[in-house]
C-alpha cells in the first residue's frame, strides 16, 4: 500500500475493519511512520471524546425490534412485482420482433424500389451533369 492509501484506510484499521493481511502491513507503517502514528492517536482520542460525552445505549425495546424484524420475512409483493415487470418486458420485445418481422420485408422492398428508379433515373441522365 502507498503511504496515500494507509492514510486513507487509518479509520478502518482503528474500528478493525481490514483484513489480516492489511492490518499487519499498516502496523508496521504506523510504528514508523510519526505522521499516520500522530493520526492513528488523534483518531483513537476522538474516540475516546465521543463516547465519554456522549455515551449511547440502546432502548431495550428498540434492540428486541430489531431483532425481531431482523428475522421477519420480506414481503413477496416486491418480488412478485419484479418478476412481472421483467416478463412484461420480454413480452413486449418479443411482440417488437414479430412486427419488425412482419413489417421490414415490405419496407425493404419499398426501399429496393427507390434506389432501383433512383439508378435508372441517374444512368438515363448520364449522372451529374
Amino acid at each position: 500500500m502507498t503511504h496515500e492509501e494507509i492514510k486513507e484506510n487509518l479509520s478502518a484499521y482503528f474500528d478493525g475493519q481490514l483484513g489480516p493481511v492489511e492490518t499487519v502491513e499498516i502496523s508496521a507503517h504506523v510504528s514508523a511512520c510519526p505522521g499516520c502514528r500522530a493520526a492513528l492517536d488523534e483518531l483513537s482520542r476522538l474516540s475516546a471524546g465521543v463516547k465519554e460525552n456522549f455515551p449511547a445505549a440502546a432502548p431495550a425495546a428498540m434492540k428486541e425490534r430489531v431483532l425481531a424484524g431482523a428475522g421477519a420475512k420480506k414481503p413477496l409483493f416486491r418480488t412478485s412485482t419484479a418478476l412481472a415487470a421483467a416478463l412484461a418486458v420480454i413480452i413486449l420485445a418479443l411482440m417488437a420482433g414479430l412486427v419488425a418481422k412482419r413489417v421490414m420485408p415490405g419496407m425493404f422492398a419499398q426501399l429496393q424500389g427507390m434506389i432501383s428508379a433512383a439508378s435508372s433515373t441517374l444512368g438515363a441522365s448520364g449522372g451529374n451533369k
